[in-house]
């Protein structure tokens, strides 16, 4: 008779900053009685993961692992790698160590960084804009760890307490005062309920942030219509970038062009990044578009 081994429990620890994300991750691996496995040892690839699980099986009694992961790591193939069928990892907490005496600044960001790949070898170059890194690593959180707060006055910190909330609104936030201090356990784990991101929240019509501020607004826009390409052009140099309409940090969804109505494109904006990528074509000419902003 064959026994089926559970699951070996997994905490994955994201950060831009190096020097809080690697304190984090092992105070937190120490508090939990996890084994760790920092950002130098996750960068050589999955192999070193699977290692790690089966050393835990034979010779050791720890009950899970934290990762600690490389910023430039994307949040995206951290999930598909400990949630996959074929690994023996159960993703329990998704934990993005932020940095947010200098939050504004970084999701402003204009500079890019090399992705490694998952097997520890260049991507012949790709780039990605630490921005986009950054707000995706936010919005995936199942618990964002918000550190370096003591510089900041009352509304500053309640304005970027807003930001994170209405950029990952299933999210628990944990401030983290004492410089030993950690987060408690989740009380679902990852693997069970993905967090979604405030976009995707508002395109369902579910967004309910639990932190609020006059200085911080999202909005749903919807136009049954598609856009007209120069118009949307103009919109876009003229409007969104140089800040006439306000800081607008982080917009999503789904659009359509006239010249192109069979097909639909993902809207991706952060901060001065914006994509519009291929997600399905249709047959039919009917069209609609919708959405969201956070300001």
């Amino acid at each position: 008779m064959l026994k089926m081994e559970a699951d070996i429990d997994v905490i994955a620890v994201t950060g831009m900053c190096v020097e809080e994300r690697r304190s984090y991750a092992r105070r937190l691996a120490a508090a939990r009685g996890f084994v760790l496995v920092t950002a130098e040892q996750t960068a050589e690839g999955v192999e070193v993961v699977d290692r790690t699980v089966d050393l835990l099986r034979m010779a050791s009694h720890a009950p899970g692992i934290v990762l600690e992961y490389p910023f430039e790591t994307p949040v995206v193939e951290i999930v598909g790698s400990l949630n996959a069928a074929v690994v023996d990892t159960r993703l329990i907490d998704l934990v993005c160590v932020l940095d947010v005496g200098h939050m504004l600044v970084d999701v402003g960001s204009q500079e890019y960084v090399s992705l490694p790949a998952m097997n520890g070898e260049s991507e012949n170059g790709i780039l990605a804009a630490k921005a986009e890194l950054l707000v995706s690593q936010i919005e995936f959180a199942s618990t964002v760890a918000i550190v370096n707060s003591g510089g900041l006055q009352t509304a500053e910190l309640e304005q970027a307490a807003a930001l994170v909330s209405h950029l990952a609104p299933n999210a628990g936030q944990r401030l983290i005062a004492e410089s030993d201090d950690v987060h408690g356990e989740v009380r679902q784990p990852f693997a069970d309920r993905p967090p979604d991101a405030g976009w995707v929240s508002i395109l369902n019509r579910e967004f309910r942030p639990t932190f609020h501020s006059r200085e911080v607004v999202a909005c749903r826009y919807e136009q049954l219509r598609p856009f007209h390409p120069g118009r949307l052009h103009q919109a876009l140099t003229s409007c969104l970038f140089p800040g006439h309409c306000g800081r607008i940090l982080r917009s999503a969804g789904f659009a359509r062009l006239a010249t192109r109505p069979h097909i639909t494109g993902q809207w991706d904006q952060v901060g001065g990044f914006f994509t519009l990528s291929l997600v399905s074509r249709s047959m039919s000419p009917c069209c609609d578009g919708s959405s969201t902003m956070l300001c």
